[in-house]
């Protein structure tokens, strides 16, 4: 039979307090509506439809890439509208349709085809919950014979009706053609005047149609976000299964309440993770790798058996196999980091290559340079990348050594096997093989302290 799958997106989410759309906000690492795309779209389906308002276009520009189309709710008048308009994206479409909301980032996607295999023969699918808090939740009702006869919103329910432990999980499948023919009955009469797409369970109770609930054991997995604390839960949630499927995989992580891995992020086996680690984005870091405390790595690639020292931060860079970093070392984007070379203590590198085997080992800054192979680079280095209008190009190549405290003033080039003494400052080519010194002549004034008085 087919499958559609419409995802709720329409929704304004004011209750997050924020200038951006909530299902735009980030959680662990991918846009909130992301997540519940991605469960989706795990599905064999025949169409995903993600349903949002008439000025979504962020939301559809977020969705970028992803196999979805979009349907269009006009106004937020509720759920069964926002239904509605998926259905009408689906016009001549038969099957089963599921649908669930954009604001649950934790939704597994063999949940869902739990549901869908559940619902075969049934007119509407619910997924039920037990949660310890229910206040947020829509109540399950059941008739004495322990059938499904409806579902109430929370704000709508009777004092008898609120006893009920059983909630409903936002996660529905439905026979098209039955839910078509319920949703143009479906009223306003509640609290808040919309038209409540729970309200298909009534309707199809009374006709005699099939109706079903199938518990779910795990509550947090479908909690809704709706506010900057739920937000937190929700990241908490994705953060541990992250961090679990890494520790499973061969990775140690020392201190999993303290370390933040977002869910795209990769890591080798035996790779350590130390207390206060984050990794963000796309990271992905090699085998045998160590990540020692308040390490912070986003969008970069690290190779194999890498050790990264305390404090350190790696943003948009890639470093090859052995490489160490740290501590308190810094690479912007474009950093390129060569197999066995050292960035040390407080060491800033930006759009920079720095060959195998080399060393910047201390207080050093290296912007837009091309360092070869088995270079070193002296305490208190600078590249002197910027002449107020443009940025320009250092390059040394191999085997060079740069005395301490030295300034490169771009664009400039030390030669293969060069020597620049320390406290220079270049602003001329220097050649291969050669010595430069670049400094002031020293004047010693004899007695000159003793004679000032």
């Amino acid at each position: 039979m087919p499958l559609h799958i419409l995802i709720l997106a329409a929704g304004e989410g004011k209750r997050m307090r924020s200038a951006r759309p909530k299902l735009l906000h980030p959680c662990a690492g991918a846009p909130l509506i992301a997540h519940a795309v991605r469960a989706a779209c795990r599905l064999d389906a025949d169409s995903v439809h993600v349903i949002v308002g008439p000025d979504d276009d962020a939301l559809r520009a977020a969705l970028d890439g992803y196999p979805v189309a979009f349907a269009v709710q006009e106004q937020p008048s509720g759920t069964a509208d926002a239904v509605a308009a998926g259905c009408a994206a689906l016009a001549g479409s038969s099957g089963t349709l599921l649908v669930i909301n954009g604001d649950c980032p934790g939704v597994l996607s063999s949940t869902l085809q739990t549901l869908v295999a559940a619902s075969d023969g049934v007119d509407a699918t619910v997924l039920s919950v037990r949660p310890e808090d229910r206040s947020d939740y829509g109540r399950l009702l059941r008739g004495d014979d322990g059938a499904l006869v409806g579902i109430v919103e929370a704000s709508d329910a009777t004092a008898e009706q609120d006893t009920s432990p059983e909630v409903n999980g936002g996660v529905y499948c439905f026979d098209l053609e039955a839910l078509r023919g319920a949703l143009d009955r479906i009223g306003t009469d509640n609290v808040q005047a919309e038209r409540y797409l729970t309200r298909v369970f009534a309707l199809l109770a009374d006709a005699g149609a099939t109706v079903r609930a199938v518990p779910h054991a795990d509550a947090d997995e479908v909690h809704g976000v709706n506010s900057r604390a739920e937000l937190a839960r929700a990241e908490t949630l994705l953060r541990r299964r992250t961090i679990d499927r890494l520790m499973d995989s061969g990775v140690t992580v020392r201190d999993p309440a303290t370390t933040y891995v977002d869910v795209d992020v990769d890591v080798g086996v035996d790779s350590t993770l130390h207390p206060g680690v984050i990794l963000e984005g796309s990271t992905v870091i090699g085998t045998g790798c160590d990540v020692r405390s308040r390490v912070r790595v986003t969008d970069s690639r690290i190779g194999d058996r890498v050790s990264i020292l305390d404090g350190t931060i790696v943003e948009g860079s890639t470093v090859d196999d052995e490489a160490t970093l740290g501590p308190y070392a810094r690479l912007r984007p474009g950093s390129e980091i060569g197999s066995g070379a050292k960035v040390g203590n407080f060491v800033e590198t930006k759009a920079t290559k720095l060959g195998a085997g080399s060393k910047a080992g201390h207080l050093t800054y290296l912007g837009n340079a091309r360092i070869g192979e088995n270079v070193n680079i002296g305490a208190g280095t600078i590249t002197c990348n910027y002449d107020g209008a443009e940025k320009h190009e250092t390059v040394i190549d191999d085997g060079a050594f740069i005395g301490s405290n030295t300034a490169l003033v771009a664009p400039v080039r030390v030669g293969k096997n060069a020597f620049v003494g320390a406290g220079s400052t270049i602003t001329e080519d220097v050649p291969a093989g050669s010595l430069a010194l670049g400094r002031g002549r020293q004047v010693n004034k004899i007695d000159w302290a003793n004679k000032r008085d």
